[in-house]
C-alpha cells in the first residue's frame, strides 16, 4: 500500500498518483515474487489497471520456475465488476474471480465469459464480504498460490488483516498532504476496529528512504510454537 503522511490511500478515489516512480518499481518487484495479485472489486472499479509485470520480469519469472504472468484476482460479493472497462492485460486463463454464494447468477454468467470463477464457501465475515479465509484456502488449492501480494483496497485488506491472515505490510509513505473528507479519501483499512489479539502489534523489519519517499515492512502476524512440556 502506499499513502500521504495524512494516511490518505487514494486522490479522487485513486491511488495511482500518490507513489513515485520508486514506489511502482517496487511494486513490479513485489509481484515479481508472487503467484497472484489480488484486489478488490472497489480497486478495480475505480480505475484501470494491470496487475502483471512488463516482459522482463515475465522472463525472469520464468527463468526460475514460476509462470511468466502472476495470476490475476479479483474479489467481490456483487459481481459489479468493470472487466472490460478496467483490467488491462489480463487473458481468461490467467485471471480468477472469488465471488460469494450470494452474487447474482446473471453476473456470474456474465463474469465467467472473461475469468474463471470460484465461489467461496460461507464462513464467519458479514454477508456483504467474502469470507477471507475460504478465498485463501481456493486460491491454495484450486490455483496452487502460495505467495499472495494483495493490493487493496480498504475493505479487501481490513477483511485479512482482522481475520489475522496478513504476513506482512509493505507500506510506502509519500511526502504528500491530501487532506479531504473522510468520505473522499480512504484510508488503508475500511471496517470496525482491528481486535488486538487477533492481530499483534506490528514489527518493524526494514525501512528505506529515498527522495523524501519512506518505505517501510512490517510483519503483521507472530509465528506461534507449541509450549514446552
Amino acid at each position: 500500500m502506499v499513502c500521504s503522511i495524512d494516511g490518505k490511500t487514494t486522490v479522487d478515489g485513486k491511488a495511482g498518483s500518490i507513489g513515485s516512480q520508486i514506489d511502482r518499481a517496487l511494486m513490479r518487484t513485489l509481484r515479481s515474487r508472487a503467484d497472484a495479485v489480488m484486489v478488490g472489486a472497489g480497486t478495480l472499479r475505480a480505475e484501470k489497471l494491470n496487475l502483471g509485470v512488463p516482459e522482463d520480469v515475465s522472463q525472469w519469472r520464468a527463468s526460475r520456475g514460476l509462470k511468466p504472468q502472476p495470476l490475476s484476482v479479483i474479489a467481490t460479493a456483487s459481481g459489479d465488476l468493470p472487466l472490460r472497462e478496467n483490467l488491462i492485460g489480463s487473458s481468461p486463463d490467467n485471471l480468477v474471480v472469488l465471488a460469494s454464494p450470494d452474487t447474482p447468477r446473471h453476473r456470474l454468467t456474465a463474469l465467467s465469459s472473461f475469468a474463471s470463477v470460484e465461489i467461496v464457501p460461507e464462513g464467519m465475515a458479514p454477508r456483504s464480504w467474502l469470507d477471507p479465509t475460504g478465498a485463501l484456502q481456493t486460491l491454495k488449492e484450486r490455483h496452487a498460490v502460495d505467495v499472495l501480494l494483495v493490493e487493496g483496497g480498504p475493505a479487501l485488506n481490513y477483511a485479512l488483516v482482522s481475520a489475522g491472515l496478513a504476513d506482512e505490510l509493505f507500506l510506502t509513505l509519500a511526502p504528500k498532504l491530501l487532506g479531504g473528507t473522510r468520505h473522499e479519501a480512504l484510508t488503508m483499512l475500511e471496517g470496525p476496529a482491528v481486535p488486538h489479539l487477533i492481530t499483534p502489534e506490528p514489527e518493524l523489519i526494514s525501512v528505506y528512504l529515498s527522495d523524501n519517499e519512506l518505505f517501510l515492512r512490517y510483519a503483521l502476524r507472530q509465528i506461534r510454537t507449541a509450549s514446552p512440556l
